[in-house]
Parts: structure tokens; sequence; C-alpha cells
């Protein structure tokens, strides 16, 4: 079965999801942070 392709582009509202708080690790969602300033920051192999 292929997969959806799932790119934003400029303008799209990004779909919510839930990952876990790296201090707590309770799961916080993009729902949780609706209405605060945000930078999500998606990087393969930056830590």
């Amino acid at each position: 079965m292929p997969k959806e392709n799932k790119v934003l582009v400029v303008g799209n509202k990004a779909p919510d999801f839930a990952l876990p708080d790296a201090s707590t690790g309770e799961m916080v969602s993009l729902g949780d942070l609706l209405g605060q300033p945000l930078m999500i920051i998606f990087g393969r192999g930056t830590w």
C-alpha cells in the first residue's frame, strides 16, 4: 500500500502530534501549546 504524501507547504496548518517532554517524560501535544510561541525543528542527526 503506498504511503500518503504529507508534505507541508508554507501556510498549511501543522497536524496535531504528541511527543514526550524531555524533562518529565509527560506527553505534550501540539494542541496543548496553542497560542504560545513555538519553534519546531526536525533534523536528522543533529544531536
